[in-house]
């Protein structure tokens, strides 16, 4: 191995035992080896603890939360682990329903020394029939191809499915908004990385893992099938407005702010087949909400007190 650098790998999990098992096995088979697994538990009610206990490995370290705090909790306190239980170089994140392929890491430490200024490096992910996984496509960067002869893709964003952190990077820019709770917590926290601490992110295009979803689609709240999914929408509603305040310009905002508010409202009018009213409402509850949302940015303390 021609890097010697350590890396540690987070994965957030809560009532996915079945997937957690398969990601813990991917993860124990990497062809570069992990030097500390914490698996954050999301105070599942699924046996997921009694397995996570029932485990005999010097490198997996559980963590049991006492709440559900969402995936934007979860990964909060994962880093925290990182930050204060280890002295890795890297942190490898993703979530439980994650399934990467043997040389996922191995190709993602590949590219470490790609950039003097660099933020993070993210995994090609991929369906179940080896498609684009339309959920997880990065932002391109202006810049996206300048590196491609290199075998990466410059993007402003990504998602937490297989993204590795510099330690470094970590702790000077903080981690990830646990009142998120779900949706854009890893967009918000890849943008803050780009656009105001001006560092570099790169998608591998030969790091490839599995995102293990049931349909291979984009979010979309008009035609959303589950109606307790429906709800949530507010979240994402909410959290895109603000992270595009923060990270990005005023047309942008203003841009985000007409289509969540108003288009989106009136296509679920128009087009979904059933709660029309309360799609609309909901797009328009979380858009307003996101105008005036100010969440705190934890900064990394010299001795974080994690529980």
């Amino acid at each position: 191995m021609k890097n010697k650098k350590s890396v540690d790998c987070v994965v957030v999990t809560f009532n996915r035992l079945d997937l957690l098992k398969e990601c813990v096995e991917a993860i124990e088979s990497q062809t570069y080896p992990i030097e500390h697994f914490f698996i954050i538990d999301n105070c599942s009610t699924d046996n997921t603890w009694e397995y996570l206990q029932s485990i005999k490995s010097e490198k997996i370290v559980p963590i049991h939360l006492e709440k559900n705090l969402g995936g934007a909790g979860g990964f909060n306190a994962g880093l925290k682990t990182f930050i204060n239980k280890s002295n890795a170089d890297y942190v490898w994140i993703m979530d439980d329903d994650t399934i990467p392929t043997s040389t996922a890491l191995e190709k993602l430490i590949d590219k470490s020394n790609i950039s003097s200024h660099l933020g993070f490096l993210c995994s090609n992910v991929r369906w179940q029939d080896n498609s684009v996984a339309v959920m997880n496509i990065p932002s391109p960067d202006k810049e996206w191809n300048k590196y491609s002869d290199q075998g990466v893709t410059k993007v402003k964003s990504a998602s937490f499915v297989s993204i590795m952190f510099p330690r470094n990077v970590v702790k000077k820019v903080g981690y990830p908004i646990t009142d998120f709770f779900i949706w854009g917590d890893d967009v918000e926290y890849t943008l803050r990385i780009t656009h105001d601490y001006h560092l570099d992110g790169f998608m591998v295009n030969d790091s490839l893992v599995e995102h293990k979803i049931k349909q291979n689609i984009a979010t979309d709240l008009v035609k959303e099938e589950s109606l307790g999914r429906v709800k949530r929408y507010y979240l994402a509603q909410r959290n895109t407005i603000f992270y595009l305040k923060k990270h990005s310009t005023k047309k942008e905002v203003f841009k985000a702010t007409i289509r969540q508010g108003v288009k989106v409202p009136i296509k679920a009018l128009i087009k979904s087949k059933d709660h029309r009213f309360y799609r609309a409402w909901v797009s328009v509850k979380g858009t307003a909400a996101g105008l005036f949302f100010n969440p705190k940015i934890e900064k990394v303390e010299k001795r974080d007190n994690f529980k």
